[in-house]
């Protein structure tokens, strides 16, 4: 859990790492293809990949307008099912 101090008050933004096993991460193009598109939504904080295991780790704000089961929805539509 992240904590942000603003004008003496705390502010406690939820933050949760989901680790998630994706499909058809073959290349480089392909880590960098879900990288881009994971970091330009709203509510992603951090992006790691391990492509050996075809992991993907997520730090995500579940404080955020944009839910993660969309998200995830859209990585299947770009190729990558989520297993």
């Amino acid at each position: 859990m992240w904590y942000l101090t603003l004008n003496k008050r705390c502010l406690i933004l939820k933050t949760k790492t989901y680790v998630l096993n994706i499909g058809n991460l073959n290349t480089d193009e392909d880590a960098t293809k879900v990288e881009e598109y994971l970091l330009s939504q709203a509510g992603i904080e951090k992006v790691d990949i391990e492509m050996s295991l075809s992991i993907v780790s997520l730090h995500y704000n579940e404080s955020s307008a944009v839910s993660l089961g969309k998200i995830l929805e859209d990585i299947d539509k770009l190729g990558y099912p989520v297993r």
